[in-house]
């Protein structure tokens, strides 16, 4: 077969093909409908308006959508008949022999039908192709990436030519008023829960589809892929979008009821979504976003345009404040997207960013494409880089359809692909295992087996300013600073008493133990900050750490009424011992401020302050609200959680002062690392 022949060149050479993506389609169903139109179309759920959907719509910023209904909630067209229709829209644009098409990648999160795979019913649409590779990809926002990466990993491995990607969604008959009627609860005159509503108003339809070929196309633009990367947190994070199972804690399936009818009129087949997690899914994006840089896999300032598939406007300044504190904001003019008009179509959105881009005229050869797609479902992100290439052949206005078919099949044009591979069929140099099975993309490593990247940071430097200038050492710094500060919060989320928090198992007596084991480490706060100060030859960092020692040195009285107006006894708390965690923290720290000019502790505040500005607010809420208890209550980690962020501002002052070199970056982010560490061993010892 030619992809074996292919395969066998290629290895024979020493080298793979890359993967293009030449062509792309799109499919909408009916016209575009706004806002005030939506209820006509889904239904008002007994008769009566939505109380949410215009605090929902304001803040998803979503001025118009398509859905494959019409008024009377007949569906119009299926889901894998969308999938069909956007194929054929991109092999009518390419005008190749639809039987040249050797693989068929199929992306959704609702199937038609649970049997057969999503891939064999488009492919049954599609009679046009031939007998071919047809897979399914099931998931929710990152379903069709998996599908583009799959096409685009076969044709760099020589095995497939000619494959098409495709993503299609048809969520609007799942909010049907209909549906929501037949719960038991909405029968009984209660209002829909909010978490299946907040989908309601979010989710529409649309399908988009790519040709990627082994070359790029003739005439015209194709996008190389670069690389493609998808990373699941499942083993670490809860789920927080789900559909089938009543609850996900539960995970009763919808399948296990006496009956169907039984299961809707639970709410089981309903698809929800657990709002309070999305900001993780934003953490832990943006998180996987740094950790490429840190390997230099992407670059920021060489980054034309960011693809960004954020599910609601809300979202997008929550990423913008993330990158912004890490120094590595892309500047807005470069972020594309079309939620606002094209409505948020899951796994098929950034098909359908990269099809409006791809055919707006603003590309121009040799830019960087950088897209990031965060999934909900259970905390899964993916990021793929593109470069703009040019066709092989100068575009000739009267080429023909036919002429470009045979054009693809000339000699002539396969001479424009790069053969040097790709990041996704691997690489024949060895790659540092521990930073792949972070989720890092495979970085090759020198002789002394450190990662290149890493030998060239302006933190590894040792020294001076050898390292760049001082806006590049505190802008790695600040990038380095964020990834711990990241990969902190994320590893406390699994840490027994906050995951308890997060699951609304929290007791009154895990608060006593948590304020208890706390209040050590509070009272040693005030003293290592003291003693830094009088070792600090920095008149004005003593300066603040003098002021910041008097600011909190009588914060552990508010800890100790908190936790006597909880019901403990003052002499318990006052006599408790530091727990094994408390007491390598205090040693930790106070070992450093007794060192001559001990500016690396500018580490240890930006964790211990960042948890109280970001955490500690959030604490107090989630355990007011657990326990029912009255703000009075909760005044230690609230008044954190109010204060701290003047705190934060006067650090970051110091990360980008004009001192701030190599060496002393390097030791900052060290020192953040191990107080990380300590902090989450600490809460790991409350039992």
């Amino acid at each position: 077969m030619p992809s074996s022949s292919l395969n066998a060149q290629s290895l024979m050479n020493g080298s793979l093909p890359s993967a293009y993506i030449t062509h792309i389609g799109k499919y909408l169903p009916g016209e575009a409908i706004a806002n005030d139109e939506m209820e006509d179309y889904l239904g008002r759920v007994h008769g009566k308006k939505s109380r949410v959907k215009a605090r929902i719509l304001k803040s998803n910023g979503i001025q118009q959508r398509y859905y494959a209904l019409d008024k009377q909630q007949r569906t119009t067209i299926s889901n894998g008949q969308m999938a069909a229709a956007a194929v054929r829209d991109l092999l009518s644009q390419s005008g190749i022999n639809p039987r040249a098409v050797d693989l068929l990648a199929c992306g959704t999160t609702w199937p038609d039908q649970l049997v057969p795979g999503f891939a064999s019913m488009v492919h049954g649409e599609l009679s046009e192709l031939a007998p071919l590779e047809a897979t399914s990809h099931l998931g929710v926002c990152c379903a069709g990436v998996a599908a583009l990466k799959y096409a685009a990993s076969q044709v760099q491995l020589g095995q497939k030519r000619q494959a098409v990607a495709v993503a299609s969604e048809l969520a609007s008959r799942l909010f049907k008023h209909t549906r929501f009627e037949a719960e038991a609860d909405t029968q009984a005159g209660e209002n829909l829960p909010f978490d299946t509503e907040f989908l309601r108003w979010m989710l529409s339809d649309g399908a988009g589809a790519v040709l990627v070929s082994d070359r790029p196309a003739p005439q015209g633009l194709s996008l190389k892929v670069e690389w493609i990367e998808s990373i699941s947190h499942a083993n670490a994070h809860p789920v927080c979008m789900y559909a089938g199972v009543e609850s996900p804690d539960t995970l009763t399936s919808w399948m296990d009821y006496p009956s169907q009818a039984e299961a809707a009129a639970d709410g089981a087949i309903n698809l929800r979504q657990n709002i309070r997690l999305l900001d993780k899914v934003v953490q832990l994006g943006v998180e996987g976003w740094l950790r490429l840089i840190e390997a230099g896999r992407v670059r920021p300032d060489e980054v034309d345009w960011l693809l960004c598939h954020y599910s609601s406007h809300f979202f997008r300044s929550q990423i913008i404040e993330l990158l912004e504190k890490a120094g590595c904001m892309i500047p807005e003019e470069k972020w594309f997207t079309n939620l606002y008009t094209r409505g948020n179509t899951g796994c098929a959105s950034i098909y359908l960013m990269l099809e409006e881009l791809f055919h707006s005229e603003k590309l121009q050869p040799g830019q960087k494409i950088f897209c990031f797609v965060p999934e909900s479902g259970r905390f899964t992100t993916a990021y793929i880089m593109l470069t703009v290439v040019e066709g092989t052949i100068p575009q000739n206005p009267s080429q023909t359809s036919g002429d470009r078919s045979q054009l693809l099949e000339s000699p002539l044009s396969q001479g424009g692909g790069d053969s040097g591979g790709s990041a996704i069929a691997g690489t024949t140099k060895p790659v540092d295992q521990a930073t792949a099975s972070e989720g890092i993309p495979p970085t090759p490593l020198n002789k002394g087996g450190a990662p290149k990247q890493l030998l060239e940071s302006p933190l590894s430097q040792g020294g001076g300013d050898s390292g760049g200038s001082t806006d590049e050492v505190s802008a790695e710094l600040l990038r380095q600073l964020m990834l711990v500060w990241l990969s902190f919060e994320r590893e406390l989320r699994s840490v027994p008493i906050i995951n308890r928090l997060n699951q609304g198992t929290f007791t009154l007596e895990d608060y006593k133990a948590m304020l208890l084991n706390l209040r050590p480490q509070v009272v040693d706060g005030a003293r290592w900050i003291t003693r830094a100060a009088s070792n600090m030859t920095n008149f004005e960092l003593r300066s603040h750490l003098i002021s910041h020692a008097r600011d909190e040195h009588r914060d552990f009285q508010m800890l100790e009424r908190d936790y006597v107006a909880v019901g403990g006894e003052l002499d318990e708390i006052l006599n408790a011992k530091q727990n094994i965690g408390s007491e390598a923290l205090s040693a930790f720290i106070f070992q450093r401020a007794s060192r001559e000019n001990p500016i690396d502790l500018l580490g240890s505040i930006f964790i211990v302050e960042g948890l109280g500005n970001r955490m500690a607010g959030q604490w107090a809420e989630q355990i007011r609200q657990t326990l029912s208890l009255e703000k009075s209550q909760i005044t230690f980690l609230s008044y954190h959680g109010e204060n701290d962020e003047a705190h934060v501002q006067k650090l970051d002052a110091f990360l980008n002062a004009d001192w701030m070199t190599a060496e002393i970056a390097a030791r900052i982010v060290k020192t953040a690392q191990v107080t990380a560490r300590l902090y989450r061993l600490q809460i790991e010892e409350i039992q």
